[in-house]
């Protein structure tokens, strides 16, 4: 999936914050951390694990200009998650750039329930969160599915997360 990955100021994302618990003063002293005078750019970016000429795995994404972004040493590798969007601090050098991870993007939700209830969770374009179920006029799980796949169409976002609650349980175990 290709993604913008245009420079945003705080406030932008700000907008773009993927944990909803997080208040902006938070999510502000994160980005102070993480920005110093060589990562001072903010970018939203997609990592995807590549095979090097030395048979080595590297997660990398790319600029718009065509620079190969690395991952910075500070963060660990095996907690970022393939094809989920990222704001990032990046320092960009002559060949390539490094990006420091600030907070993953906000993607909305569909949770299912192992008793098959189903949930959508997203901001609307107030920035407000919204939790919505599909009503007594949607009787199987199918239906109920369609409909929280059809709003998230409606609403306009490119793409969502589905989360099985009870595989995700059944996972950590």
């Amino acid at each position: 999936m290709v993604i913008e990955t245009k420079k945003m100021s705080v406030d932008e994302a700000k907008d773009k914050k993927g944990k909803l618990g997080m208040s902006d003063e938070e999510f502000e002293s994160i980005v102070e951390g993480k920005q110093d005078e060589l990562f001072t750019d903010l970018r939203s970016l997609m990592f995807q694990w590549k095979e090097q000429e030395n048979g080595e795995n590297k997660l990398m994404s790319r600029l718009p200009n065509g620079k190969v972004v690395f991952l910075d040493r500070s963060d660990d590798p095996d907690t970022i998650n393939t094809d989920t969007p990222y704001i990032c601090a990046v320092y960009e050098r002559e060949r390539e750039a490094f990006a420091k991870i600030v907070c993953e993007e906000y993607r909305p939700k569909i949770y299912v329930l192992p008793s098959h209830l189903v949930r959508i969770v997203y901001r609307d374009s107030k920035g407000n969160t919204r939790k919505e179920m599909p009503g007594p006029q949607y009787n199987s799980y199918e239906q109920k599915m369609m409909y929280c796949i059809k709003k998230c169409e409606e609403l306009g976002f490119p793409e969502i997360n589905i989360i099985f609650r009870g595989n995700r349980r059944r996972s950590i175990v």
